[in-house]
Parts: structure tokens; sequence; C-alpha cells
């Protein structure tokens, strides 16, 4: 008897660290919960700066046949950059994970894109449906974009 509640207690504290992962994950490649910050940013420059001076990776023809680049999630751009070994190696250099890289990088797509079209009819009730996040890294790419 004592076996088995010790295994039922395994199981469920396993389960439960599963899940914290889990959820922990899902939370933190989220970009409309995720916070720039101009340290981050400026390692994200640096990566990106060295990844283009790398010549192109050959891809395979199963590669090409399913690229879909509109409809990309965090998990999906995360898994490309993890595919080249040199790109996971540059990243590692700056103190980056994929998915980190991936999920700052929409977040700062998203707040570029209501910089760029703040002054239009508009833009200001769709900024009000932002989460604290979004509007922090918004204020964070306004304050770049003045230097």
């Amino acid at each position: 008897m004592l076996r088995l509640i010790t295994g039922a207690l395994t199981f469920f504290a396993l389960a439960a660290m599963a899940l914290v992962v889990t959820v922990t994950s899902a939370w933190a490649a989220d970009p409309a919960t995720f916070r720039l910050t101009p340290a981050l940013l400026d390692r994200m420059e640096a990566a990106t700066a060295e990844a283009h001076k790398l010549p192109p990776a050959k891809k395979k023809q199963s590669e090409d046949e399913d690229s879909n680049d509109d409809d990309e999630s965090v998990e999906d751009i995360a898994r490309k950059l993890d595919a080249d070994p040199r790109v996971r190696a540059i990243l590692a250099r700056h103190g980056l994970t994929s998915t980190e890289y991936a999920t700052a990088t929409l977040a700062a797509l998203h707040a570029g894109m209501a910089l760029a079209v703040e002054k239009a009819p508009g833009a200001a009730k769709a900024v009000q449906g932002f989460t604290p996040a979004q509007r922090a890294n918004l204020e964070l790419m306004r304050a770049r974009k003045k230097k």
C-alpha cells in the first residue's frame, strides 16, 4: 500500500512539474506579454548583424516546398533558428535562446508596426486593447526611434 501511495505521489509531482514547465514555456513565448528591454534589443541587433554575415544555408528541397512564412508562431521561428547550428551558436554567444529571440522579434515587430501607424485614424483606439507589456514595448521602441 505504501508503494502505491508513494508511486501516486511521485506521478502527481512529476505531472505538476510538467504542467508548470508547459505553462511557463507557453507564457514566456507569448509576444503579447513579453517585455522588451534596451539590453535585449542591443543583444538581438548584435546577433542579427552577425547572422547576416553568414553565407546562406543550403536548403533541402522539402524545406523549400514546406516553407510558409505567412503564419509563423514563436515555436515555428525558434525551430527554424535551431535548425542551423551556426545561428544557434550566434544566439548563444549573445546570451539568447531561439525562443527568446523569436518572441522578442515578434514583440518588437508588433510595437514597431503600432509605432508606424500611430498617427493614422483609429490607431489610438487600437492601442487601448494592448496588454501592459505591449504598451511598455511601444514606449521603448518610441524612445529608441528618437535616438
